[in-house]
């Protein structure tokens, strides 16, 4: 029998939380599990000292940290931006990348291609649930579903893309544009 979280009113099945949080979302609950939230203790602060190019200010948890490539390509910035960069990593985990000359039509197609991947029925995307880190397709809602005591709020797909030839065969075939 598997285990069943409460919060509140909501009981969800253990084995639910592995299908994702769309599927959590779109079949199974009202609220978000307790499974889904950090203790008081545990939760970030309300603003961080985020340190830019050109100032140091406090902002809200809400701002995401800036990394410039174009500073990153500099001689004279690069150490500056690398630290900056470690600590974007440090104390957020992701950030911005702003300067990155990649097309915004680009970063469009790829963004509606991912959007349409997640629309897809539960059974195509789990084509692609793994818990091997080390897969070249992983999609997942938390890094690690059999350790974390708190799991994230999101579903995630990740494409390796290097050595392209060994792993485009492993990528999704849907959406087709993938």
């Amino acid at each position: 029998m598997a285990a069943i979280a409460e919060n509140d009113d909501v009981f969800v099945d253990e084995s639910q939380y592995q299908k994702g949080v769309k599927h959590l979302c779109e079949n199974v609950i009202s609220r978000v599990p307790s499974k889904y939230i950090l203790p008081v203790q545990e939760r970030p602060s309300r603003t961080v000292g985020i340190e830019t190019a050109t100032s140091n200010v406090n902002r809200q948890l809400t701002s995401l940290p800036l990394v410039d490539f174009a500073e990153l390509r500099s001689l004279s910035d690069r150490p500056r931006a690398l630290r900056l960069l470690a600590k974007a990593c440090e104390q957020y985990g992701f950030f911005q990348l702003v300067n990155h000359g990649i097309p915004s039509n680009v970063i469009s197609s790829m963004t509606d291609a991912s959007s349409r991947f997640f629309e897809q029925p539960y059974e195509e995307r789990a084509k692609y649930m793994s818990s091997d880190m080390t897969s070249p397709v992983r999609y997942g809602t938390s890094f690690n579903q059999s350790k974390d005591k708190v799991f994230c709020w999101r579903d995630f797909l990740k494409l390796t893309y290097h050595p392209m030839s060994q792993v485009l065969p492993h990528w999704p075939s849907s959406p087709a544009d993938m």
